[in-house]
C-alpha cells in the first residue's frame, strides 16, 4: 500500500468514526428525551457491551494471541494508562462537563484537543506544525464552534469547573491517540480496543452498575442503547485506533469533525432544524479542512 492509499484509508476511516459517533450522539438524545436515562448508566453500559464485542471478535480472529497482550507485564502500565488516563476519562469527565455547563460548551472544549497534540509534537517529538496546518486545524475548530452554536455565543456556559473537567476531556483523548500506538503496532486495533473498552467499563460500573436500570425498557430503549453501545462505542473506537496507525492523531482528530457534522444533519431529519447560512458554511469548513489537511500529510 502507498503512502498515499494509507493517507486516504486513514482519514476515510477517522470520518467514519466520527460519522458513527454522530450517530451516536443524536440516538442519546433521543433515549434521554424519551426515556430520562442516566449518562453514567448509558456510559458503563456502552463500555462493557463494546469490550466484550471487541474482545469477542479478537478472539475469533486470532485465538491463539488473544491473551499475548495481557499476559505481558510491561504492557500494563501503557494499557492501564490508555484505559483510565483516555477512554475512561474521556467518557466521564465529558459527561460531567456537560453537567457542569452543557452538551456545547462540553463538545467545543473536547475539540480543543488538535492544539494539545500540536503541543506535544513540537515538545516531545521537537517537531513544528506548518504554519498550513496550523491555519487549517484552527479552521477546522472555528466549524465545528459555528456548528454547535451556530455563532451565538450565549449556546456557551463556561464556568470554572466546567473549563477544568472540558480541558481534561481534551486530554484525555489525546492520551487515547498516542498512548495505544506501540501496542496498537504489536497486538493489533481489535484486542488493543477490547481490553481497553472492557478495563474502562469495569471501572465505569464501580461508579455506576449497568443492571441499575432507571428507565423503562421496551423495543425502542433498547434499539437505541444497542446503537450507541455497538455503532458509537465498539464500532467508532475500533475505526479510530485503525485510523492512527495510517495517519497522525492530529489528522484523525480533525476528521473527526464530521461528529457535528452528523449530528446538525441529523437533527435536521429528525428534529426539524432549520439549517441556516452560518451552519452550512461551517460544514464546508470542516469538509475543506478534513480535506487539505490530508492531503498536507502527504507533504
Amino acid at each position: 500500500m502507498t503512502r498515499q492509499h494509507q493517507i486516504f484509508k486513514g482519514t476515510m476511516l477517522a470520518v467514519l468514526a466520527g460519522i458513527l459517533w454522530g450517530i451516536s450522539g443524536v440516538f442519546g438524545q433521543l433515549f434521554f428525551r424519551y426515556y430520562q436515562g442516566d449518562a453514567l448508566w448509558i456510559t458503563s453500559f456502552r463500555l462493557i457491551v463494546a469490550g466484550l464485542i471487541l474482545l469477542g471478535m479478537s478472539y475469533f480472529k486470532a485465538p491463539k494471541q488473544f491473551l499475548d497482550l495481557v499476559k505481558v507485564g510491561r504492557n500494563w502500565p501503557v494499557l492501564l494508562f490508555y484505559t483510565f488516563g483516555g477512554v475512561f476519562s474521556v467518557q466521564f469527565f465529558y459527561y460531567s462537563t456537560i453537567q457542569f455547563s452543557n452538551s456545547a460548551t462540553a463538545t467545543i472544549l473536547q475539540y480543543t484537543s488538535p492544539v494539545f497534540i500540536m503541543l506535544y509534537m513540537a515538545i516531545f517529538n521537537r517537531k513544528l506544525p506548518k504554519l498550513r496546518s496550523i491555519l487549517l486545524v484552527l479552521a477546522a475548530m472555528l466549524g465545528v464552534f459555528l456548528l454547535i452554536t451556530n455563532g451565538d455565543f450565549s449556546h456557551l456556559l463556561i464556568r470554572p469547573l466546567a473549563l477544568v473537567t472540558g480541558f481534561i476531556t481534551a486530554f484525555a483523548v489525546v492520551i487515547y491517540s498516542l498512548a495505544p500506538r506501540r501496542l496498537l503496532h504489536q497486538y493489533g486495533a481489535l484486542n488493543v480496543a477490547g481490553w481497553g473498552m472492557l478495563l474502562a467499563g469495569i471501572g465505569s460500573n464501580l461508579i455506576y452498575p449497568f443492571w441499575r436500570i432507571d428507565f423503562r425498557i421496551d423495543g425502542l430503549s433498547i434499539f437505541y442503547v444497542l446503537v450507541i453501545a455497538v455503532f458509537g462505542t465498539a464500532i467508532a473506537f475500533l475505526l479510530w485506533l485503525q485510523a492512527i496507525q495510517y495517519i497522525s492523531p492530529l489528522v484523525v482528530n480533525i476528521a473527526t469533525a464530521t461528529e457535528p457534522l452528523t449530528a446538525v444533519l441529523l437533527s435536521v431529519l429528525l428534529f426539524g432544524m432549520k439549517l441556516t447560512f452560518l451552519s452550512i458554511f461551517a460544514m464546508i469548513l470542516v469538509v475543506i479542512s478534513v480535506i487539505f489537511l490530508s492531503r498536507n500529510e502527504e507533504s
